[in-house]
């Protein structure tokens, strides 16, 4: 059992990793996360604070990755199979291919909360950015391709998630043609 220190019971013994389960959990997170990320977080973290900088642990937006025999998996933010109260869902699913598309998102401001796909790989950077910026979910889907990390010559979907957007929540949004957006080009290099 850690602190927000990652400090044990005993003066000077610090846990990290898969060893350690948080007390008081950061509001939405588990209290024992085996992702490889935050042990690398929590090791700066009790590095830190050795060397005379007392530091707390801060994992940043919860993110994870992974790769399932062909299938990417990747979630970013919070995202639950049920929305909690105020809070909606869209999903696109493929027809026929093992792809989909969830991003959960407050029902009255349409802030995103979260995101996760299978089979579709977005990049880390980009959703962070706009997960910390608490853009909309209509801001997301226009920008959806400067998201897409898929390499040169696979299949985009970006379109087809619109439009299925557009047909569930009654709008017409359409994917913008251009390259990275100057909303996303100030919070990458911020």
């Amino acid at each position: 059992m850690v602190n927000e220190f990652l400090e044990t019971n005993m003066d000077d013994v610090y846990a990290i990793g898969d060893c350690c389960q948080h007390k008081d959990p950061i509001i939405g997170r588990r209290p024992i996360e085996q992702i490889w990320y935050t042990g690398k977080i929590m090791g700066e973290t009790v590095a830190k604070t050795i060397c005379g900088d007392k530091s707390n642990y801060n994992p940043g937006i919860f993110y994870n990755s992974a790769k399932f025999l062909d299938i990417e998996y990747q979630t970013y933010g919070n995202i639950l199979a049920d929305p909690p109260e105020g809070a909606q869902s869209f999903f696109w699913q493929h027809p026929k291919e093992n792809l989909l598309v969830r991003i959960n998102f407050e029902s009255a401001s349409k802030k995103v909360i979260g995101v996760n796909t299978f089979g579709i790989r977005m990049r880390h950077d980009v959703w962070d950015a706009w997960l910390k910026k608490e853009a909309t979910i209509e801001e997301v889907l226009v920008d959806l391709a400067t998201a897409n990390f898929d390499p040169e010559f696979y299949k985009r979907f970006e379109k087809d998630i619109i439009a299925k957007y557009n047909e569930e929540f009654q709008t017409t949004l359409t994917l913008k043609k251009t390259g990275i957006s100057a909303f996303l080009k100030n919070m990458l290099t911020h």
